[in-house]
């Protein structure tokens, strides 16, 4: 047999796991790969959420609209967020009962969630696909 590199035979020491959420069924796919991690190494679970308040296209008709939230609007979208989120934590984090974080994106959501990577230093993030592109995005 060949020798082993002890860094690979290392455990990984798993605390923190911030988990990407936009509460649709698709990211609720990656949550029992969270849930496994913590209870494995005894970790946190941190569950994120953006509010995509950026200016984007929407499309009226024929038209294309750019779609702008005003402060009142985003602090509702915010409180009803907030409030789903309460309820998602009940169905999918049972046990963990993890705590979580609400942002609001103003720039694309993966710029937002970058951020937060930087700014509290998880050990690992775990993260679904949204499913959505092309056509069935813009529906």
């Amino acid at each position: 047999m060949g020798r082993v590199d002890p860094l690979l035979m290392t455990t990984p020491n798993i605390k923190d796991i911030l988990v990407t959420s936009d509460l649709s069924p698709e990211a609720a796919k990656a949550y029992p790969y969270a849930r496994s991690l913590a209870r494995v190494y005894g970790a946190r679970i941190r569950l994120l959420t953006c509010l995509d308040t950026s200016i984007q296209l929407g499309v009226g008709g024929s038209m294309e609209l750019p779609v702008m939230y005003v402060p009142e609007t985003i602090a509702a979208l915010k409180e009803k967020t907030i409030a789903d989120l309460r309820e998602h934590v009940k169905t999918h984090f049972p046990e963990e009962a993890p705590e979580f974080v609400v942002r609001e994106a103003t720039t694309p959501v993966h710029h937002t969630i970058t951020d937060v990577i930087k700014e509290t230093s998880p050990d690992i993030v775990v993260m679904a696909t949204h499913g959505r592109s092309g056509l069935a995005r813009t529906f």
